[in-house]
């Protein structure tokens, strides 16, 4: 009797640990965190820049990064994201409207504490490259795991207000902070006065 059922608990121990992983590959943010578990960050080709020219802005990106024009919110113009080979990312979101940068600020600062780094360490600050506005770094661990931050940015120029969120890990920051550095410098609003 010992071997069967010894054989039954090996074979749902089995099929739990498969049936989980099944789960976890089926949902695309599944997927992804199961492949940003073997995936490293590669550094930034920032000497090899990718030019993103829209009507209303123009930056630079590292040429081993890309925007994610597969995103179900993807718009060229107001809402996309600045991939790295890893997990870490730039997201932008440009808004039509006079929005107040402090308020977008505290909404995005609020959601990333809620569900991304929940006991963060929060330091403010009011530039990102060319512009003056409200910042938040957040620093803490992503998903109570591993240490990262959150780097959160809004301005306004003219009836538009720009975010911008960095994210990263702290073992991959040094691959990805100088193609952070690139986009924040480059990045241009058109026809700003």
């Amino acid at each position: 009797m010992a071997a069967p059922v010894k054989a039954i608990v090996l074979s749902l121990a089995i099929g739990g640990v498969v049936g989980f992983g099944a789960g976890v590959v089926a949902v695309k943010a599944g997927r992804e965190l199961f492949v940003g578990m073997f995936a490293s960050e590669r550094a930034a080709t920032v000497a090899t820049p990718t030019t993103v020219d829209r009507p209303s802005f123009v930056f630079q990106h590292a040429g081993n990064w890309r925007v994610d024009a597969t995103d179900k919110d993807y718009d060229a113009d107001h809402s996309f994201s600045v991939e790295t080979p890893g997990q870490s990312f730039v997201m932008f979101q440009i808004a039509e409207g006079d929005l107040e940068p402090k308020d977008v600020v505290e909404t995005h600062a609020a959601l990333q504490m809620a569900k991304v780094i929940k006991q963060a360490t929060r330091t403010s600050f009011t530039k990102w490259g060319a512009y003056t506005g409200e910042g938040a770094l957040l620093t803490g661990k992503h998903l109570g795991l591993t240490p990262g931050t959150v780097r959160i940015f809004a301005f306004r120029v003219g009836e538009r207000t720009y975010t911008v969120v960095e994210s990263t890990y702290d073992d991959d920051r040094a691959n990805v902070e100088p193609g952070f550095r690139l986009i924040e410098r480059t990045f241009r609003v058109k026809g700003a006065r």
